[in-house]
């Protein structure tokens, strides 16, 4: 009486690829890009400044990358995103054992955030005010660390010019990574909004 047509109803086909059950746009696998490789611009500075930088000092002052590239990578992404960044990457670096000690997560955390903030609220974007405002973080960053390690007398009042030289040879370093963090910050579309 009532008869099924066979052509009336068909199953979808099963797909058997990785990217097709996770559902993921176009937009968010460049989005999921996008942080891994700030990740790994972030692990190959680990790896300079343990194995190659750790064995040069100027005038008692090694170059702090690892820092410097977190906080970098949350001033140009911005507050929200970059906030999140910033406190896995510093969870992180402090397990990976090069850290100064536990007290990196909460300072890069702090000042990664506040330099996001007033960067997008009252500068223009560009490299000059990246460049200022990671220098303040940078300097906060050495000076809080300073006050810590000198609060726990793991060193001496005399090394403050050392951890501010180290602080500006870090600084140095920020036009050679600045291309690479930018290009990386294009994939997936711009974060700045006016």
């Amino acid at each position: 009486m009532f008869r099924r047509k066979r052509t009336e109803f068909r199953p979808d086909t099963v797909r058997r690829d990785v990217l097709g059950k996770l559902l993921l746009t176009r937009k968010q696998r460049l989005t999921v890009a996008r942080w891994l490789l700030y990740s790994l611009v972030c692990l190959v500075a680990l790896l300079l400044q343990d194995v190659v930088m750790s064995r040069f000092r100027i005038f008692g002052a090694t170059l702090d990358l690892v820092p410097c590239c977190i906080l970098a990578v949350c001033i140009l992404q911005g507050g929200e995103a970059g906030c999140v960044f910033a406190l896995v990457s510093s969870l992180i670096y402090y397990l990976s054992g090069s850290s100064p000690g536990v007290m990196v997560i909460p300072t890069l955390c702090i000042l990664a955030v506040f330099g996001a903030i007033f960067r997008q609220a009252y500068l223009r974007q560009g490299f000059a005010t990246l460049m200022l405002c990671l220098a303040v973080t940078m300097l906060l960053y050495e000076l809080v660390q300073f006050a810590l390690a000198l609060f726990l007398e793991l060193t001496r009042p005399d090394r403050l010019g050392a951890q501010c030289l180290g602080a500006l040879l870090t600084l140095a370093v920020v036009p050679l990574t600045y291309p690479i963090l930018m290009s990386i910050g294009k994939i997936g579309g711009e974060t700045w909004k006016e």
